[in-house]
């Protein structure tokens, strides 16, 4: 399968589905869409992480072995739209510890950073409240900035944040 050039043009919904369909009977076809994810330019690299995220999300647990591959090669990621769809993968995982640490912190820079859109942030919050219930002692720090960008981002933000912020406190 030449994914490179299935991923040229983003196919419509029913194709989106069969090439996940496609992805999801090869564990070399996940592999090669992850390197194209973590190591081209865009639109190929978000494109393929998109695919990988959606293919996660048909058939869970296609991601589980590179999970710590991701989280190593996040910080390098330069595509927007590469780590949004990662990070969003990432929010259905099991983290493993040893890489629990560095993700928590590249999330929270991901909240705090103006340079993140949206998109990036509302997962990146979702990742780390899935670590206050493991850590409680995170809790307070991700209430404060979700508090503390509220002003500075957008009524998607908000609104996220004030879910997961109600739910905290029910923790």
């Amino acid at each position: 399968m030449d994914l490179r050039s299935l991923l040229t043009d983003i196919p419509s919904g029913t194709g989106k589905d069969f090439l996940i369909g496609d992805i999801n009977r090869s564990e070399s076809n996940f592999t090669k869409l992850l390197w194209l994810a973590l190591h081209e330019k865009d639109p190929l690299a978000w494109r393929a992480a998109w695919f990988l995220d959606g293919s996660d999300e048909k058939k869970p647990g296609m991601a589980r072995k590179h999970i710590s591959v991701i989280v190593k090669e996040l910080p390098g990621l330069q595509s927007m739209g590469t780590i949004r769809s990662l990070l969003r993968m990432l929010t259905r995982q099991q983290i493993p510890e040893n890489e629990q640490g560095l993700l928590i912190d590249l999330c929270f820079n991901y909240l705090v950073s103006e340079r993140y859109p949206v998109a990036v942030k509302v997962h990146a919050m979702q990742v780390i409240f899935n670590h206050v219930l493991l850590y409680p002692e995170l809790k307070n720090e991700l209430i404060a900035v979700i508090e503390d960008q509220a002003e500075n981002n957008s009524i998607g933000f908000k609104a996220r944040g004030q879910i997961l912020i109600k739910q905290m406190e029910k923790l």
